[in-house]
């Protein structure tokens, strides 16, 4: 396997992109993203690879298009300390499969008939439109047919081997018009995982599955830091999500689960204090909280309270088994790469029947804003949310519900969103942000409104 970097820096982040068969790093050389470093897998005559590079980067993001999806499931455990998010892009962990991947007859078809002619006509067949062919031919892979023989055979010899846990996996995307891999077999293959359908044929966009997929958590943190001292005046959804998940808690006699020694009870994504003000006026004396944000510094000064300056969704990775009693986050996670990630290391890091307390939002949320920039973050409905739930937890409550804010004009919910840290854009560019509030609609009734969807959800460690 070879391992190509497309765009070097400092970054201690890396997006790893599994290519293909028949590609080599050309057709990717365009992607860059803002905090990651981008490096492209090709070339699988032989699964070894050398790993060292990977030990200078924090976080992996692995983004595994077509028959690299399954190369990246069978290579990648040297590095898996350090991966996050990983997305399958038409492909499965079934490279040769009659019902969950490419069927047998075609496989070895293009095998046995391989040559420049059907290679060419492989590669249009990828795309579904004559634009999207014409920008790939522009950067068009320069592999040897021979070698390209070998590296298909290759997979013949792997039908055999044990197959990723498809919960690993965080996001499946399905063109409904791959003639590669076809869209039936992919939706069979990736039962329980969540999965984004698109207009596309076997060759996606990757700049925007990045830009959707991928979070730039420096602009994030940058932004959230900005706005810190406006978020508790503008965050009235957010301190309403607060009271109802302090009302769960209540509920469910948390707090006095935790009058033991020494609780030690962890807050993900702290921010302004919002929440970590409630859960320290609950703590048991003897109690141990540690604030953890990714900007700014500690909202409250308290014997018993620490904070930590991080990126919690990393920092949860290198904690000690059964070490809390108590995670609790409001309005942070949205933010994670890899929401299944975070839920194994939570049920790894909390101690048996201790709790896990999520308020976040569900798939849905701000669709006016959605509607108007054509961006949104990929959020998971409840039922999702419970499909990536490990073994070892169990939900105890939930609650999801509607709260929508009413504005005069389109440009006071943009400055409401700015002054919580939110720029669904994903760019503080003005003129984008003219567009966007040119096309933000009323309702019929000339009222210009934002609908968030908070979801809470109270689990606990078996």
């Amino acid at each position: 396997m070879k391992i190509e970097f497309i765009h070097h820096s400092d970054a201690r982040r890396l997006i790893l992109i599994f290519a293909g068969w028949a590609m080599d790093a050309a057709p990717f050389r365009e992607i860059s993203r803002s905090g990651y470093d981008i490096a492209v897998a090709w070339d699988y005559r032989s699964l070894d690879a050398d790993w060292s590079f990977a030990r200078r980067y924090d976080e992996i993001c692995i983004v595994a298009w077509s028959l690299g999806v399954f190369v990246s499931a069978i290579s990648t455990s040297e590095i898996e300390e350090k991966v996050t998010r990983r997305i399958a892009v038409n492909g499965t962990l079934y490279p040769v499969d009659d019902l969950k991947g490419i069927s047998t007859a075609v496989f070895n078809g293009t095998l046995d008939g391989l040559n420049e002619r059907t290679l060419y006509k492989f590669y249009r067949r990828m795309s579904t439109s004559r634009k999207s062919f014409e920008a790939f031919a522009s950067n068009m892979p320069k592999r040897d047919i021979d070698e390209l023989k070998d590296e298909l055979s290759v997979f013949l010899t792997l039908q055999s081997t044990s197959h990723s846990e498809a919960s690993r996996w965080d996001a499946a995307i399905i063109g409904r018009h791959d003639a590669i891999f076809p869209a039936e077999a992919q939706l069979r293959a990736w039962a329980g995982v969540p999965v984004e359908t698109t207009d596309d044929g076997h060759l996606p966009d990757f700049d925007r599955i990045i830009d959707r997929y991928i979070i730039d958590k420096q602009r994030v943190g940058e932004r959230f830091g900005r706005r810190r001292d406006s978020y508790d005046r503008a965050a009235e959804v957010q301190s309403r999500i607060v009271d109802r998940l302090c009302s769960m808690l209540e509920k469910h006699k948390v707090p006095q689960h935790l009058a033991i020694d020494e609780a030690q009870c962890l807050e993900i994504g702290c921010g302004s204090g919002m929440l970590s003000r409630r859960l320290a006026a609950s703590m048991p004396q003897g109690a141990h909280l540690q604030l953890w944000d990714i900007s700014g510094a500690s909202p409250i000064e308290s014997p018993g309270i620490s904070f930590c300056r991080c990126d919690a969704e990393l920092a949860i990775m290198h904690s000690q088994a059964s070490s809390f009693d108590l995670i609790a986050t409001a309005s942070t996670v949205q933010w994670f790469n890899s929401l299944t990630r975070f839920l194994q290391e939570c049920a790894r890091t909390l101690k048996p029947g201790a709790w896990l307390a999520i308020a976040t939002f569900a798939d849905g949320n701000l669709r006016q804003v959605a509607e108007a920039t054509g961006r949104s973050l990929p959020l998971l409905s409840l039922r999702q949310w419970l499909g990536i739930m490990p073994d070892t937890l169990e939900a105890v409550d939930t609650d999801e519900y509607e709260d929508t804010l009413a504005f005069g004009s389109a440009i006071d919910v943009f400055r409401h969103l700015r002054a919580t840290g939110v720029n669904s854009l994903g760019s503080d560019n003005d003129s984008s942000l003219r567009q966007t509030i040119s096309a933000f609609r009323p309702d019929p009734d000339g009222v210009f409104r934002a609908t968030y969807r908070p979801l809470l959800m109270l689990m606990r460690r078996k």
